[in-house]
């Protein structure tokens, strides 16, 4: 479903959208009954001082962290009214912030940067994939001044909604003398796409270059417009179950040579979902299989007819879905590729590719050459780690408005620190952000004065994560990187190819002290507190930006609001707030009811709109040391006893091989130790390259593999206009796709 962005993505570029994962909708499903509904209390208690390890139960331990959220968000997912819905979603989230196994970080955006694209004439809504689509952009041949820049954005926030806001920048820029170009080259990407199907595989590696080859249902203009796409016009009933879309006649089927192979029908729709659903667990079909009709007894194999299955083609150019429920939120999904690209029935099955229980792609998405095209470019050009080539489709049927027929994507690994920024400025590429390195060069050329500015902070939430159930202590590839320094057990007598199970261990060794740790909230609160955040964010951004893309909460502050008064019950007591309420306003009420220090939403803030951004709302050494005060005592009483002589330790991965990445873990060390003054030893755990890095950390497939205690960088962008969209990644049950990052199994699909 969502976008998954790993920090080793942004450390080479500005904005790194790394890889996409699904989430189940929330509002009909029914989680197994052997679902958390509460939390739990630990099982088999110890006399005090006799030590006692955690059970190694994901499902007790996902109820001892997260039974209070679970709670607080299935109960938001009843409410009819959306208002009291957005309230409720706020007081779930402040039961997941306070549990502090997840710390946000900062969203994407507020870093220096420089760039030959005009600022906002990409879509710039929070959620879906049209933030990816360049067919309209407009971009020059010169760098832009940073003062033109300013002024553009200033024209955007007068003039969105007016429909005149593009040529207006046409005119500006030819006023400015500057020359506007046909081609754009993108400051990169750092991994290959495994698949060319961006329905049948979770990483947004895949969907991010699909997104430019087919077209959706509607689209966001650059002025965060809906406009329509391949749907010309579309009407829901009265009641939001059934949803009908007018298909754009004459739209055609391509291959990679431009050449037809078939026209763009509703059954293609059609094919599109069944792909998907048949894909469950790959995909992002456990968002949409709960709200259309039957489409979780398709997946679950209760339904073996998909024409059964609430889609139907009523004819060539007449699409219907059918829904078990109202989704205020349904046409915001229809901009997210990994949703509602269409598939060409014809050419998938030309291709080998099959439907239903057997189902198989094929030869279908091998290549750019297996695929089918139907939206603005062709892939005609891809060499592995080194660059994608898109070209106008001359098929497209909006071909006359594109501004940019030709895109490049040049391969950037981030070993180079100032490689993306020298190839800006040579026009390899057109754009560029400024890490702590490339910013020192692009001041030393003089450079920085005339061109850079601060982008903008967008949707992405970037997170830290405290690895819960870890039982892995070494590279899972190879063993001489990243093996840890605690002691955790006989390894000479288990199988390092299957990980060391530190619960087989007959000692009290690090590993166990820290597991338990681990699963002490309080001890979860004094390692969140303990952080200061915005020396650590330095590293990335420089001592000047580091509060710019501080965030304070999970979901962004501003990314909903209510549209009437609503009065929601906190902690017993009858809460208003009025019309034009921001999301995180409510979130703050609630943490702060619940009496935790964290500050998530500063109102002052943006000329008094307010905001999640900005400030450090969780760096706090007194409250971390009293948190932790309270973590040794509740310790003690099992037998774990923390102090500077002898620390609970952290192990923390990072990539040796970047400047930036090697910064960032000697912040965190010198951060955790000095706040909570010896009790928590951090283990700097160098591996050899980026791929060792993600697999240590948030790429393991199975939650318990991961190689690390702590792992920051993970992020999740929305893909619709619900915070459900952000907090279902950490459902259980085959939802929560983040949960492996806190190393709880594989989805927590299957509970005992």
């Amino acid at each position: 479903m969502k976008k998954f962005l790993s920090l080793m993505l942004a450390l080479a570029m500005v904005l790194g959208l790394f890889a996409c994962a699904p989430a189940a909708d929330p509002n009909t499903s029914n989680p197994p009954a052997s679902n958390p509904v509460e939390s739990t209390e630990p099982t088999g208690k110890p006399e005090p001082g006799e030590f006692q390890p955690m059970t190694y139960d994901d499902w007790e331990i996902y109820n001892n962290t997260y039974g209070e959220f679970y709670k607080a968000l299935q109960e938001a997912k009843e409410c009819v009214d959306i208002d009291e819905m957005f309230a409720k979603m706020a007081i779930a989230e402040a039961k997941f912030l306070e549990a502090a196994a997840v710390v946000p970080y900062y969203g994407d955006g507020g870093s220096w940067g420089i760039s030959r694209m005009a600022p906002r004439t990409i879509p710039t809504v929070m959620w879906g994939s049209d933030q990816d689509r360049y067919e309209y952009a407009l971009v020059t041949t010169e760098l832009l001044k940073a003062e033109d820049r300013k002024h553009i954005t200033a024209m955007w926030n007068e003039l969105a909604g007016t429909g005149t806001f593009e040529q207006s920048v046409k005119d500006y820029l030819a006023e400015k003398g500057y020359t506007l170009k046909n081609s754009y080259a993108w400051n990169g990407y750092a991994s290959d796409p495994e698949i060319w199907d961006p329905l049948a595989a979770w990483t947004n590696t895949v969907s991010e270059p699909l997104c430019l080859t087919v077209d959706g249902l509607v689209r966001y203009d650059m002025e965060n417009v809906l406009q329509p796409g391949l749907a010309t016009s579309w009407e829901h009933s009265e009641d939001g179950l059934t949803w009908t879309f007018h298909l754009r006649e004459g739209v055609q089927w391509v291959d990679s040579q431009g050449r037809k192979l078939d026209d763009v029908k509703a059954d293609d729709w059609v094919a599109s979902l069944q792909h998907l659903f048949d894909f469950y667990g790959d995909s992002a079909a456990e968002v949409l299989a709960p709200m259309i009709v039957n489409g979780l007894e398709y997946v679950n194999g209760d339904v073996t007819d998909f024409s059964q299955v609430g889609v139907e083609a009523v004819d060539d150019h007449t699409l219907v879905y059918h829904l078990t429920h109202a989704v205020p939120a349904f046409e915001s999904m229809l901009t997210y590729c990994g949703f509602f690209a269409p598939l060409c029935r014809s050419y998938y099955t030309a291709q080998g590719g099959t439907f239903g229980a057997e189902h198989d792609n094929g030869d279908f998405g091998t290549s750019p050459n297996n695929i089918a095209y139907c939206g603005p470019y062709l892939i005609t050009s891809y060499t592995a780690q080194q660059s994608i080539v898109f070209e106008a489709n001359p098929t497209y049927w909006n071909l006359d408005k594109m501004n940019i027929t030709k895109v490049t994507w040049p391969y950037y690994d981030g070993k180079d620190p100032t490689k993306s920024y020298d190839d800006c400025i040579a026009g390899v590429n057109d754009g560029t952000g400024l890490g702590p390195s490339a910013l020192i060069k692009c001041k030393e050329d003089g450079n920085f004065d005339d061109y850079a500015i601060t982008s903008t902070v967008n949707g992405t939430s970037r997170i830290g994560f405290q690895t819960l159930n870890r039982q892995i202590f070494h590279n899972f590839n190879e063993e001489t990187a990243g093996v840890s320094p605690q002691e955790h057990g006989s390894v000479d007598t288990l199988d390092k190819a299957n990980g060391v199970n530190v619960a087989d261990a007959s000692i009290i060794d690090d590993a166990a002290r820290t597991h338990v740790a681990m699963n002490n909230q309080n001890f979860r609160l004094a390692m969140a507190l303990g952080l200061d955040r915005a020396a650590y964010h330095a590293q990335r951004v420089g001592e000047e930006l580091k509060l710019v893309s501080l965030r304070n909460s999970y979901v962004p502050g501003t990314f909903v609001e209510t549209s009437k008064e609503i009065t929601v019950d906190i902690n017993g007591t009858p809460t208003t707030f009025p019309a034009g309420t921001k999301y995180g306003a409510m979130l703050q009420a609630a943490i702060t009811a619940d009496g935790y220090p964290m500050k998530v939403w500063d109102p002052e803030l943006d000329d008094g709109v307010g905001s999640s951004d900005g400030f450090d709302g969780w760096y706090n050494v007194s409250a971390a040391r009293e948190y932790l005060a309270k973590a040794v005592e509740e310790l003690a009483a099992v037998g774990v006893e923390v102090s500077k002589e002898n620390p609970i330790q952290v192990d923390y991965v990072y990539y040796g091989g970047s400047e930036t990445f090697t910064n960032l873990a000697n912040a965190y060390k010198q951060s955790i130790e000095s706040s909570l003054e010896g009790a928590v030893q951090v283990n700097l755990v160098n591996v050899e390259s980026q791929e060792q890095l993600n697999y240590n950390s948030f790429l393991h497939p199975d939650g318990t593999g991961l190689n690390c205690d702590e792992s920051w960088g993970t992020a999740w962008t929305p893909d619709y206009g619900d915070p459900a969209s952000y907090l279902d990644v950490f459902l259980p049950g085959g939802d929560g796709y983040m949960c492996k990052n806190l190393g709880l199994g594989p989805w927590l699909s299957e509970q005992p």
